[in-house]
Formats: structure tokens, C-alpha cells, sequence
């Protein structure tokens, strides 16, 4: 009997003995990811930011950074959104449910630290004094990222596969990124050879009216355009900026051809926004003799189509079937 015992005490030890061994193998395995980093710049500073591990935690304080964190598949791995400017991007809906949402625009700082976040995203300004201002984040040494494509003038849609593989390399989903990318470029790929002889269209974008039309000049919406041979009428003339506004006279010296018009509502559904811009354009006396006008050339983008994200592909597929007149499928 006391044999028995001894032995029955000693395969207990062993067994835990080996428990150890392996939750050290597991902890030691889930630390040993090799440490990333990048830059980052706020109020003209640079900051290094280092990724240890892989953010289980992470925020996105931008529809469109959300967007992209979903296509990957990491919704479990989300503490929270924000900002929700439109409808979500419906074959993401379902993942999104699966994901707190801290706020119908920025969360309030105390909001945003309640979830602990280990990594933060999203446009610029989600970390400026409208939303929460990026030195509070980083006081807690909480990583922040802004993807380049939504940065630079000079940013395309190569700018914005770059920050979603960048993305997946964060997150060690690079497998999934690099195939979404992969998918992205040869949709294209097929959409720009059935039109490479086809000629450039000349388009005029319209966000809003305050007497005069604020627009787009350069950046990355003028640069995605150019990838189906349309050309904001509006590039090229020396203004340095992304959005601002324009003169009529400007509009309709360069007469364009199609006028993209940038539908707010909230619902894909609800056409009520795009359809009053038109009404007030077709109102506008001065607008009389512009192409796009008198042939009745309005095509509905939503914003998340034409700024970085991962729609973009897919509306430049309908754009150019719209403005050549072309069927891609």
C-alpha cells in the first residue's frame, strides 16, 4: 500500500512538473514575436512606436481603419470603434457586430481607456484636440497608427496596400493581408485592361456647396481616379491641398464630363443627399452649359469610396463601367 502511494505521489510531481514546463513553452511562444516599429509624427514630432506583441486589444477610432482591421479578420481582437460615418460595409457586418462601439464619434479619453486599449488607429485627426489628442495615448505607451495613404499628397492605392500589409505584419495576419491585396490588384488588373484604349474622361467631384463648390484637388482621390482614365478637372492647377473650395467659373471653364457627386446619408439605400445635390446643380443657371450637366452625367460615390479603404477597388470597378460606358464583367 505504501508502495502504491509512493508511486501514485510520484506521477502527481511528474504531471505537474510537466504542466509547468509547458505553460512556460505557451508564454515563453506568445512573447518571443520580434519586436516592430515605425514612426509616427504629431504636432511635429517624431515618436517611435514598438509593437512587442500582437495587439489584442486594439481601437479604431475611423470607419475606414475599422473597415480594414475587419476585412483581416481581427475583430476579436478589437477592444472597440469609433466614428461610424456611414453604413458599414455590408459583407463586414456581421464581424462588425462582434465589436464594441465606444462612440458615435471620438471617445471621451476615460471612455477609451476603460478598455484598455494595446493599440490605437485611425485618421490623423481622431488624435488631435478633436478627438483624443495623441500625447494622452502615448503617456501610456500605447502604440498609435495612422496609415500613410492617408497622409501624403502623393499617396495611391499602392500607398494604401502598403499600410494594409504593414497592417498585417502588426497584427500577424500578413498571410490574410497580402491576399486581400493580392485580390485587389488583380480586380483591377482586369478593369484597367478593358479600358486602356478607351479615352481619359474629364470629371468634376462634388462634395457640398457654401455659394462656391468645395471639392477635391490632389491627393489620393484624384490619384484613384486616374486609374480608370478619369481626370479631376481640377488637378494640376497649382492648389496644394486634398479638400477645399473652388469657383463656378473654374467649373465650368474645364467643363466636365461627369460629376461625381459624394453622397452623405447614412444608408446606402437613401438616396435623399445625392439627389438633392443634383437638383441644386440642374438649378444652377451658370451650370446651364456644362457637359455633365446637360447630358444628365451624375454618378453617387459614397465618401468611404473614394478616400483610402478597402472599397475602393470595387468602386472604380463601377465608376468606369459608368463613365466608358463599358461592361466589365
Amino acid at each position: 500500500m505504501q508502495k502504491k502511494l509512493i508511486v501514485l505521489l510520484l506521477v502527481l510531481c511528474l504531471c505537474m512538473m510537466s504542466g509547468c514546463t509547458t505553460q512556460k513553452v505557451e508564454k515563453a511562444t506568445s512573447e518571443a514575436k520580434t519586436p516592430y516599429t515605425y514612426t509616427e509624427n504629431f504636432d511635429s514630432q517624431d515618436h517611435e512606436m514598438t509593437i512587442s506583441s500582437t495587439p489584442n486589444k486594439a481601437v479604431s477610432m475611423s470607419q475606414f481603419t475599422t473597415e480594414i482591421l475587419l476585412t483581416l479578420g481581427l475583430e476579436d481582437q478589437m477592444a472597440g470603434t469609433a466614428f461610424l460615418e456611414e453604413e458599414i460595409y455590408p459583407p463586414l457586418a456581421d464581424a462588425y457586430a462582434k465589436v464594441p462601439v465606444l462612440s458615435e464619434k471620438w471617445p471621451a479619453y476615460e471612455v477609451l481607456m476603460g478598455v484598455e486599449p494595446d493599440f490605437v488607429t485611425g485618421w490623423a485627426v481622431a488624435f488631435s484636440k478633436r478627438g483624443v489628442e495623441s500625447s494622452t495615448i502615448l503617456q501610456n505607451h500605447i502604440p498609435i497608427y495612422v496609415p500613410n495613404s492617408t497622409k501624403s499628397m502623393d499617396a495611391t492605392l499602392d500607398t494604401l496596400f502598403a499600410d494594409i500589409i504593414e497592417m498585417g505584419t502588426i497584427f500577424d495576419a500578413s498571410d490574410k493581408a497580402q491576399a486581400y491585396v493580392k485580390d485587389q490588384q488583380a480586380l483591377l488588373a482586369t478593369v484597367q485592361k478593358k479600358i486602356e484604349n478607351l479615352p481619359e474622361k474629364r470629371v468634376f467631384i462634388f462634395d457640398s456647396e457654401d455659394e462656391e463648390p468645395f471639392t477635391v484637388y490632389e491627393g489620393f482621390t484624384t490619384n484613384l481616379l486616374s486609374m480608370i482614365n478619369a481626370k479631376n478637372i481640377l488637378s494640376g492647377k497649382g492648389v496644394e491641398r486634398t479638400w477645399g473650395k473652388a469657383s463656378w467659373e473654374e467649373i465650368i471653364k474645364e467643363d466636365p464630363e461627369y460629376i461625381v457627386v459624394v453622397d452623405y446619408g447614412t444608408s446606402i439605400r437613401n438616396t435623399q443627399d445625392f439627389d438633392g445635390k443634383v437638383a441644386s446643380l440642374k438649378a444652377n443657371p451658370i451650370l446651364k452649359d456644362v457637359t455633365a450637366v446637360k447630358d444628365n452625367q451624375f454618378i453617387r460615390v459614397k465618401l468611404s469610396e473614394i478616400v483610402p479603404g478597402v472599397r475602393n477597388v470595387e468602386a472604380l470597378e463601377r465608376l468606369a463601367e459608368t463613365i466608358h460606358g463599358v461592361t466589365l464583367e
